[in-house]
């Protein structure tokens, strides 16, 4: 992978000549990127939620390879077709400049363009094109076939954030279906590749600090910033009219899949209020649950919200699948923000910021646990089971719950319980044995606790039992 600390932009068509920074993460899928401009004709379809980095790593492939990047917004046809004929007109030099009637007149001076010499051309943001002209997915159909049958040397992307419309080109039935060479859906960043967006100096606890709050979205980092995280918090997310202020409330009204915003944000308030389970949800947004479960689906699939079940021996519980905010940020938002609009609205930013830094260490269990979660499945090495699958459990009354488990051929072998504490009691252990004692198929299962610090009698009872102390320094070794 390509890591490195970097100054992260999203960059557009006209800063292609631009390109210099090295990319965080993403090397796998610039690989892929740069075989299908090496080998066409290929056709890719590229999927990521918004401010996820799509622009950014279809501009890094592109950088050096001759090529048409055009980035597409809420204009008409006529208007996306002149701004295309601009920019394949870069390629023309001196010549008379271009105009196109059509899209199919367009794709098809694309593909004369092509057969002279390779060429690659990007189409971001294909859902505002498909919004101007339906029959959009049609015409790039017939003519991918024409080039493919003759061979034409010519790379075609598709790109776009409108999750549903873009797995919809993928599914049967659709003009498209069968025909992607590749179909990458760009995630966010895990927290240890997002804490090098960070200063190099900071610590394990404000890399966390810092993921907890604003998460593996690329863009949300760059607004951040290098900076110290309460100047950051205070000038990005607290300041009205800045980039993070409304993030949320943006996000769900541009999303082309939610044509009532006000009730898709009245269910994610409630789920983040500690309303989880459908019948809450109902009764606090009074929302029919046919609705309601069409609408979690369509929140799930974006992205935003979280379906949940505890994890028994066998798999997941799903008949007692509960919801959760699934992005930090939006978690941070509503925790902080939302609530405070009031306040911030008036300019008193300091007020919120100090309930936010009283707070915080309340604040931070979720999401500590999700990153333990991630370590134990991706970086642990030798250190904890390989688990087929990893989860957590929870009780059918909520008084018991295991933040960790793991659980292979029909059996746990991972108990862990992650505490954001400096110094975690060796009553810490004592829970999780009598946890294990209370689990079936639990005999035998490693054991684990992470945490900040621990304290001696901890160190000394872990020793004793075999259990893994795995403290924050570790997450990012």
């Amino acid at each position: 992978m390509l890591r490195a600390h970097v100054y992260y932009e999203l960059l557009t068509h006209a800063t292609l000549t631009r390109v210099a920074s090295e990319m965080i993460d993403r090397g796998p899928e610039l690989a892929r990127l740069r075989e299908a401009i090496a080998e066409p004709p290929q056709l890719v379809i590229l999927r990521g939620r918004r401010r996820v980095g799509k622009s950014f790593l279809l501009t890094h492939a592109l950088a050096r390879e001759r090529g048409v990047f055009f980035q597409a917004d809420e204009q008409d046809e006529r208007s996306h077709l002149e701004m295309l004929a601009r920019e394949v007109a870069r390629l023309l030099g001196p010549r008379v400049p271009l105009r196109f009637e059509s899209w199919d007149e367009a794709l098809e001076t694309v593909g004369e363009l092509a057969r002279e010499r390779p060429l690659t051309i990007v189409l971001d943001e294909f859902q505002w094109l498909l919004a101007a002209q339906p029959s959009l997915e049609s015409i790039v159909q017939r003519r991918w076939d024409e080039w493919q049958r003759d061979g034409v040397p010519v790379t075609l992307i598709l790109s776009g954030g409108a999750l549903r419309l873009m797995e919809e080109l993928l599914a049967p039935g659709a003009p498209l279906y069968g025909r992607a060479d590749y179909r990458p859906l760009l995630e966010p960043l895990d927290f240890r590749d997002a804490s090098l967006f960070g200063s190099p100096r900071l610590s394990a606890e404000s890399k966390l600090r810092r993921y907890a709050i604003l998460g593996g979205t690329p863009q949300y980092q760059v607004w951040a910033g290098r900076g110290a995280l309460s100047s950051a918090i205070a000038d990005r997310v607290l300041s009205r009219g800045e980039s993070l202020y409304e993030e949320p409330l943006h996000l769900l009204r541009e999303e082309q899949a939610i044509r009532d915003p006000g009730t898709y944000f009245a269910i994610v308030r409630e789920v983040s209020a500690g309303r989880t389970t459908v019948s809450e949800i109902s009764n606090g947004t009074r929302v029919s649950v046919p609705n309601l479960t069409k609408m979690l689906r369509r929140l799930v699939e974006l992205g935003y919200l979280e379906a949940r079940s505890p994890l028994s021996p066998q798999g997941p519980e799903e008949r007692r699948t509960s919801y959760r905010v699934a992005d930090p940020f939006f978690r941070f938002w509503f925790r902080f923000v939302f609530p405070n609009r009031s306040l911030l609205e008036r300019g008193r930013v300091e007020e919120v910021l100090r309930v936010v830094e009283r707070d915080m260490d309340a604040y931070m269990g979720l999401a500590f646990e999700d990153c333990c979660r991630e370590w134990a499945g991706r970086f642990a090495g030798d250190a904890l089971p390989a688990s087929q699958r990893l989860g957590s459990w929870w009780s059918r009354d909520g008084q018991t719950e295991i933040d960790v488990v793991g659980a292979s051929r029909g059996r746990y072998d991972l108990l862990a319980s992650c505490k954001w504490s400096r110094s975690a009691p060796a009553a810490a252990l004592e829970r999780l044995l009598e946890q294990r004692d209370s689990l079936r198929r639990a005999g035998g299962a490693k054991l684990a606790i992470f945490a900040r610090g621990f304290s001696k009698q901890l160190q000394r009872r872990a020793g004793e039992e075999d259990v893994a102390l795995i403290g924050v320094e570790r997450l990012f070794a």
